[in-house]
């Protein structure tokens, strides 16, 4: 049997370990793994929670092994992809010079766009375009101004090692959605 007091092995079951740091008691469900070059299998500790008189306090935090975070806007540039008509492309005549446009306005508003990931846009004079004169053109044809989609950039699609999420939106930004006709805005 351990040095342990009762209550705190009163949590110790088969497969699991305590340790003591300072005053503390902690629970770790104990395994072990096969590596190769070694003799012995290597031990291999996950904590549940700390131990208390109470009970046993488990951990609200995971640890995730993690590569590489990206981080976008998405809704304000997802809403504005969905509400501007075709009518605004076809009045270019260039499918091409129509989308660097359109993704040029994005870009003013939204720098961090997921729209402009991997993309090399021209500039404006590249495309021989005023850029107000189409914002305001977009407006025109959207009936809405763009400040009234301001509160949407606060929508993320979060990268990680490529499994992309969207974050969670306010009220706010549920009702704009819902105002455009995107009740569903997800990937």
């Amino acid at each position: 049997m351990s040095n342990y007091p009762d209550w705190v092995n009163d949590y110790k079951e088969k497969g699991t370990s305590v340790k003591k740091v300072g005053n503390s008691y902690y629970l770790y469900k104990a395994t072990s793994k096969r590596v190769e070059g070694k003799k012995y299998p290597q031990p291999i500790h996950t904590f549940i929670g700390k131990i208390t008189k109470s009970g046993v306090e488990h951990s609200k935090t995971k640890k995730v092994s993690i590569g590489e975070i990206y981080v976008y806007e998405y809704g304000f540039s997802y809403a504005l992809k969905k509400i501007v008509p075709v009518k605004f492309f076809k009045d270019i005549r260039d499918d091409v010079k129509a989308e660097y446009i359109f993704l040029n306005v994005i870009k003013h508003f939204s720098p961090r766009s997921y729209l402009l990931r991997e993309i090399d846009l021209p500039s404006e004079e590249d495309l021989h375009m005023s850029l107000g004169v189409q914002i305001r053109k977009i407006e025109r044809l959207c009936n809405i101004k763009m400040k009234e989609l301001f509160p949407l950039l606060n929508l993320y699609l979060v990268d990680v090692d490529g499994n992309e999420m969207i974050s969670t939106g306010t009220e706010e930004i549920n009702k704009i959605m819902e105002r455009i006709g995107e009740n569903n805005y997800e990937l």
